[in-house]
């Protein structure tokens, strides 16, 4: 790249880039500056041979919301948030639901709460078995996390990583309220470990101060961690507020992205691989652009096939979350912005992994309809209930310009048992909100109150909402409807890998940013291999 390249990258400018060097080829592009993408494309930058193009769609991260965690929730429908809107849902009272996901450098690592969860044991087990390749097992995962954390809790030389980028600490000091919580917990059965990611990822349920993303106060995105540092590198391009819109192919083959900058279609070729890290929503939304999808849906909308994969945007999953929300008493609450504590306990029938994960916070978080229907106590505190769900998604388009809106159903609790579950995870919260050790912490009563079983389950239609994990439209696997090989290629095409949370057969037990860098990781190291 000559210096001319180098000013114009510098100024962000992508369409000036593409204008100025038609012609010029990276090695991989990566479309995507979210968990995922930026640890695929920090990584491969460490290698000063291969020449690396990440496009994000979204701004910069240099902003106070972005940089102070308190201040997250200040992002949600902002332009650092794609404000996504599903169809109405027929089991969730024809609700449409606000469907957050981060646009930006650092996606949604740059607009989340920080909790570094990995997932349980058995999540990567499952991953492992369902594409028959050890690779992707907990006891190679584990190898990943050490080597990509900087571990500053209680030692636990086995399980924590101590050099790597990404600084995790657990969050503190604990608040009483949140220690509260945590004795509430373990009066209920849970048993109390000292953190979410060490022995408590190998069992199954138990509760614990969380992990975050937090260094001296600041967040410390996977962004920051891997791509910031890199950026002044001569093979490292990073270019914001550039839309890809499609993959473009000289036959089977991947050669570059089209892309929008500033208005203007831009085009990027890649001479080695393109990689899609854009998420649940935009990957499976560009590669049914691209004409790679579901054969009948891409016809109807009159875009060409160029190949029929039955399994892209079907699999949509997520963590369900409803807020069981209590009238607050007098003790000082903490500020709601965020939870220090976690709990995770049962199982969906699969005997897999934990069902419900579950937060709080010291604010009345409840959806608009369940306010009207309900009211809002204030003050209040809610226990934020996230649950793995049976039913699943999809994610369609809604016609062939890419500017069009994608069609995104959630499936919540289409399967009855999923409700059945809810309700009895709702009774679990109660029983921890009523135990000896959160009295101080009540007011006179919850949200509903005294409610029998259906009630409870109404309120539930009317409360539930999106956790913000959402994964699994392009899966992994063998059969029929996967979309990735063991290696993260998309099936029947040359050139072109997927790594983000659309690859996941299933939502991990916890969120989903620790495990989309594992991904990342794979991803690198697949590709510099």
């Amino acid at each position: 790249m000559d210096e001319r390249q180098v000013r114009l990258t510098r100024a962000g400018s992508a369409h000036a880039v593409a204008e100025s060097a038609a012609a010029t080829e990276f090695d991989v592009v990566v479309c995507g500056a979210g968990s995922a993408g930026s640890t695929v494309a920090g990584l491969l930058a460490a290698d000063g041979d291969l020449r690396v193009l990440l496009l994000e769609a979204g701004p910069d991260d240099v902003d106070e919301r972005v940089s102070d965690p308190d201040r997250w929730f200040e992002n949600l429908g902002s332009e650092r948030d794609w404000g996504f809107l599903t169809e109405p849902g027929r089991h969730v009272d024809g609700r449409r639901l606000p469907y957050s996901m981060g646009k930006g450098l650092g996606g949604g690592s740059s607009i989340n709460v920080g909790v570094w969860s990995r997932g349980h044991r058995r999540d990567w087990d499952h991953l492992a078995a369902n594409c028959a390749d050890s690779r992707w097992d907990y006891r190679s995962t584990l190898a990943v996390y050490r080597e990509l954390e900087t571990w500053s809790g209680a030692p636990d030389t086995g399980r924590r990583g101590t050099a790597g980028p990404m600084h995790v600490r657990p969050a503190g000091p604990v608040h009483p309220f949140f220690a509260a919580m945590l004795d509430g917990a373990e009066s209920m059965g849970l048993d109390r470990y000292d953190s979410p990611n060490g022995e408590l990822a190998e069992h199954g349920s138990g509760c614990a101060v969380r992990d975050e993303i937090v260094e001296n106060g600041r967040r410390l995105s996977p962004y920051r961690a891997l791509v910031a540092p890199r950026r002044a590198q001569r093979n490292l391009t990073v270019l914001t507020e550039t839309l890809v819109t499609r993959v473009l192919f000289e036959g089977d083959r991947a050669v570059g992205v089209e892309a929008v900058a500033q208005g203007c279609p831009v085009r990027f070729r890649a001479a080695r691989e393109v990689v899609l890290s854009l998420g649940a929503v935009q990957t499976p939304k560009v590669l049914m652009q691209s004409g790679i999808g579901p054969a009948g849906h891409l016809e109807a909308l009159g875009i060409e096939v160029l190949h029929d994969l039955p399994g892209v945007g079907a699999n949509l999953d997520d963590h369900l979350l409803v807020g069981c929300v209590w009238k607050a008493g007098t003790p000082e609450l903490p500020h709601p912005a965020r939870a220090q504590a976690v709990c995770f306990w049962g199982n969906d029938g699969h005997a897999e992994s934990p069902q419900f994960v579950m937060y709080s916070g010291a604010a009345a978080f409840m959806s608009p309809e369940a306010q009207a229907r309900y009211g809002r106590p204030d003050p209040a505190f809610t226990f934020l209930l996230g649950m793995r769900l049976r039913s699943r998604g999809s994610v369609r388009l809604a016609g062939a310009d890419p500017t069009s809106p994608p069609v995104i159903e959630t499936g919540y609790f289409d399967e009855p048992d999923d409700l059945r579950d809810a309700v009895a995870a709702y009774r679990f919260a109660e029983a921890i909100a009523d135990s000896e050790a959160m009295h101080p912490y009540q007011g006179p009563g919850v949200v509903p109150r005294n409610a029998s079983d259906r009630e409870v389950a109404a309120y539930l239609r009317a409360a539930a909402n999106t956790f913000w994990h959402q994964c699994g439209t392009a899966r992994i696997g063998l059969d029929h409807y996967a979309v990735v090989d063991p290696e993260l290629r998309v099936r029947g095409l040359e050139r072109l890998r997927i790594a983000d949370a659309s690859v996941l057969p299933r939502v991990t037990s916890g969120n989903t940013m620790a495990p989309c860098m594992v991904i990342g990781h794979r991803a690198a190291t697949l590709l510099r291999g």
